[in-house]
């Protein structure tokens, strides 16, 4: 084929289209944090590195630790160039993701794209990048994808398909265990449906051996992050619980009391039913939380924590209602730092996708004369959204009684989570309504499509402006910068180091810029293995203690710096420098014990490597190869 002929091909123009869409909209969300020196605000994601953070991931996988295909973003690059790009490549995966399952099912290029586009940044979906949490667009990145495959697998039985199933559940399972146990149970229900569907041409031995493909190709790919799961987080979840309720109960805990408790736990973060309006209309009830974020527009609904009020606290004005609070009452502490916007073509989209499943149910005739889109998957899709909807009100209905007392269901926190599950519902909904406009009106008339093309963008559009909104910017560049101070620590043997300089000085920043720099940090002067103190001038004469070690010689200094915001912390003379980092006598250089490799570890590490690798090189390879067969 030509290449003038590829470009000219309706599926190029529309991937170029919709590529084109998003980078316009991601640059105008991320505006003013493309530069290295800005992040972000992300509380729960680092937005700073340590100088050798791709030594110290490739060590940490050598060591036994997981791996997945994104992160090699860690030596590709380095983690300031993917900060803002890591978020914004997720969501671009997730809307294509969506595109290869409605392409999969004969949807309408307007819809498939219209759909995915939809997903990549509807508001719970994607403004999550305001709080940092990062494992759901790890999830993004792979888990949308699944359903194309499941769809592909019982369709056509490839083997490539079955393995690529198999690695996909894998890499998006390698952080937040929750969400990817709900996707995972819901691409579960969704390849039961297809087999279902295809029963009359299924060839059962096939399908066999193709999910016993997908469960050796998952557990390979996935064993160091499974591992983690089963062992580490599930324990975290127990230990949190407590840790809230000041009890040690624990799941096998039968009690009425702790099992109220843990169900106050887990149903925290439920959705209020009046915050389903956000679902069409932005911030309702406001932002974020966060008042970086949103100072003037905080968030205040419902959505949040479930406290029970203490007898202390009984009389005081709740902070959202203002009404009076009564000891021992069960109340809602409003925090979220995310929107809930679907955008209102989305649902109005996804509402028309029902309808015209509905029409074609009533006309077979037309449909099998003049549609070529297959709507059989619109039920599921339909059932999914309103029992996952159901799902997230959480606590505000009996209904999550039953997803509480299902196993692992009382690990579950934050309802709300189902509200994921429901975008993707409603993106592919949204798709499917698409292409019934388009396939029922447009071959009579040359506008429809280019008026749907228009709606479609003009929704990414309006989606791009909310989540914009959940930005706040923050300075790197300190961090980033030179550190003098921690170098010379290092020359003379390492050890702790004890910043002596007050919040107002600095200190924190400075402490953190130490940890960046490969110097480990101490919380106090008199802490065990201090060796060093970094210290500002004021707090030398502030604090008698320093002063009086100084002047009997116990600290001896080993250099003198200045600290800027830009430039970080230089050496200069002593007149004009601003800190000065002391070594403790008598004090030795830390001699740390040869770590003891697990070689069990490392095992699961290499297998899942060389799977990962092995899958990705059948995949291009046998798609290589197929096009090659086709045009031959």
């Amino acid at each position: 084929m030509k290449l003038k002929d590829f470009f000219l091909r309706p599926s190029t123009i529309a991937f170029l289209a919709f590529t084109t869409l998003y980078v316009v909209c991601m640059t105008f969300i991320f505006w003013g944090t493309w530069a290295l020196d800005k992040a972000p605000v992300e509380p729960d994601n680092a937005i700073a590195y340590a100088v050798n953070d791709g030594a110290k991931w490739f060590a940490d996988v050598c060591a036994g630790g997981r791996f997945i295909p994104s992160d090699l973003m860690h030596v590709l690059g380095g983690m300031y160039f993917w900060q803002e790009l890591q978020y914004a490549l997720a969501a671009y995966l997730a809307a294509l993701g969506v595109v290869f399952y409605l392409r999969g099912r004969r949807v309408s290029l307007v819809g498939a794209y219209g759909g995915g586009a939809a997903f990549g940044l509807m508001g719970y979906c994607f403004t999550l990048f305001s709080a940092g949490h990062l494992g759901w667009f790890i999830w993004l990145m792979y888990g949308p994808f699944a359903f194309g495959l499941v769809d592909r697998c019982v369709r056509k039985g490839k083997w490539r398909n079955w393995a690529l199933l198999g690695a996909t559940l894998a890499w998006g399972g390698a952080q937040q265990p929750d969400l990817w146990l709900l996707f995972t149970a819901l691409t579960f229900a969704y390849g039961v449906w297809c087999i279902v569907r295809e029963r009359r041409t299924l060839r059962w031995g096939r399908l066999l051996v193709g999910v016993g493909i997908v469960a050796v190709m998952a557990l390979a790919a996935g064993a160091p992050q499974f591992g983690r799961a089963l062992f580490h987080d599930l324990a975290g979840r127990d230990k949190q619980i407590a840790d809230t309720s000041g009890k040690t109960a624990s799941a096998d805990d039968k009690g009425d009391a702790a099992r109220e408790e843990r169900w106050r736990f887990c149903t925290s973060w439920s959705l209020p039913p009046e915050d389903t309006l956000e679902f069409v209309a932005a911030e309702v009830h406001g932002g974020s939380n966060d008042p970086r974020v949103s100072p003037k527009n905080p968030y205040r609904g419902r959505l949040g924590q479930q406290i029970v009020v203490p007898p202390n606290a009984a009389g005081q004005k709740h902070p959202v209602t203002g009404e009076t609070l009564k000891a021992g009452e069960t109340i809602w502490m409003p925090y979220r730092q995310h929107s809930l916007y679907f955008g209102f073509l989305t649902v109005l989209f996804a509402v028309v996708g029902i309808v015209g499943w509905w029409r074609v149910r009533r006309e077979p005739r037309v449909a099998n004369r003049e549609l070529r889109t297959s709507y059989s998957d619109v039920p599921f899709w339909t059932v999914t959204a309103v029992i996952v909807y159901l799902c997230a009100l959480g606590s505000f209905t009996p209904f999550y009684r039953l997803v509480f007392a299902l196993p692992f269901g009382d690990y579950l926190r934050a309802p709300v989570k189902f509200v994921h599950l429901l975008e993707f519902c409603t993106a592919v909904l949204a798709g499917y309504g698409l292409a019934w406009v388009y396939e029922r009106f447009g071959a009579a008339r040359a506008w429809v499509g280019t008026a749907l093309c228009v709606l479609a963008a003009a929704n990414v559009i309006d989606l791009a402006r909310v989540d914009a909104k959940y930005l706040a910017i923050e300075d790197v560049s300190f961090q980033k910068a030179e550190n003098a101070a921690a170098e010379d620590a290092v020359k003379q043997g390492g050890g702790k180091v004890f910043v002596a300089m007050s919040p107002q000085e600095g200190g924190q920043l400075v402490g953190e810029s130490l940890r960046l720099h490969l110097a480990e940090t101490a919380n106090a002067a008199t802490e065990e293995g201090v060796r060093f103190v970094l210290a500002s001038g004021a707090m030398l004469q502030k604090d008698k203690s320093l002063g009086e070690r100084w002047q009997r010689g116990e600290l001896s200094p080993v250099g003198f710096y200045s600290i800027s915001v830009k430039h970080g912390i230089r050496k200069s003379p002593q007149a004009t420098s601003a800190i000065v980092l002391l070594q403790v006598k008598g004090v030795p250089p830390p001699s740390p014990p040869p770590p003891s490799p697990d070689r069990t570890a490392q095992l699961l590490t290499l297998l899942s490597v060389l799977t990962t690798v092995g899958v990705g090189a059948w995949a291009i390879v046998s798609l290589v190869t197929e096009k090659e067969r086709r045009t031959t």
